[in-house]
């Protein structure tokens, strides 16, 4: 497996403090362990020193940039970087680290096993915690968990939104093209269009080290993935995904 090629893809907002020692470890642990990949890295409008941290990294190692001007979204900049990625693998994962990169180690016999989806779990036995989350973030995930059960009623999988997770080129073909939710809950529509589809889905328990701060709006973010939820079942309804499986 690890003679094939990886496209990894980093999305990026705001992290200048972090992201040159992070993409640094990023391309190390992969030039160690894959003889082939691609590091993909998508800025999301940064207002930060970010891009300039990026480029003082590329001055050094052979990384792809793609640079958004303005902020589109976690969700649209990993839906660019998967869509520009050559790689027979796909993956993508968080800037932060708060999964780390080594992890990755566990996903592969996965893939190996025919699986076309592997993903980060935090409700899955074995989770391994690090840095713990901030109590309202609990809250938040658990709040968020129970209206993406009740509104789109994806039982198969329980976690979502880890924000770690390796495809087979094939599947992500499948569902990245048609991905319409730019913000957060984009990982719920991947998985629904994941499950429309009948891919394999493999949930993997890991390694959590919550970075300390978040972009997550603690009021507006919670509304914008619930709306975001309604708006992935009345695409459903409308047949909108399913005229282009």
């Amino acid at each position: 497996m690890k003679n094939k090629v990886i496209s990894v893809v980093v999305p990026c907002y705001n992290e200048e403090k972090t992201i040159q020692k992070n993409l640094t470890k990023i391309f190390n642990y992969l030039n160690e362990h894959w003889e082939n990949f691609e590091v993909i890295v998508v800025n999301d409008g940064s207002t930060d020193g970010t891009l300039e941290e990026i480029k003082k990294v590329q001055e050094k190692l052979p990384l792809r940039l793609i640079d958004n001007p303005t902020n589109k979204g976690k969700g649209g900049v990993v839906k660019q970087g998967v869509l520009e990625s050559s790689g027979e693998l796909v993956m993508f994962l968080d800037a932060d680290l708060g999964i780390p990169i080594e992890e990755l180690e566990k996903f592969v016999p996965e893939i190996e096993r025919g699986y076309d989806i592997v993903i980060a779990s935090r409700f899955v036995p074995g989770l391994r915690i690090i840095r713990p989350v901030p109590w309202h973030r609990k809250i938040m995930e658990k709040v968020f968990r129970l209206l993406r059960l009740i509104i789109l009623n994806d039982r198969n999988v329980k976690d979502t939104q880890c924000g770690f997770k390796v495809f087979q080129r094939e599947a992500a073909m499948k569902i990245f093209p048609y991905l319409t939710v730019e913000r957060f809950a984009f990982d719920a529509e991947l998985i629904y269009l994941a499950n429309q589809r009948h891919l394999k889905i493999k949930e993997i328990p890991i390694s959590l080290q919550n970075p300390p701060n978040s972009h997550i709006r603690l009021f507006r973010d919670p509304l914008n993935m619930t709306l975001d939820l309604l708006r992935i079942r009345l695409n459903s309804w409308r047949g909108k995904y399913k005229s282009k499986v």
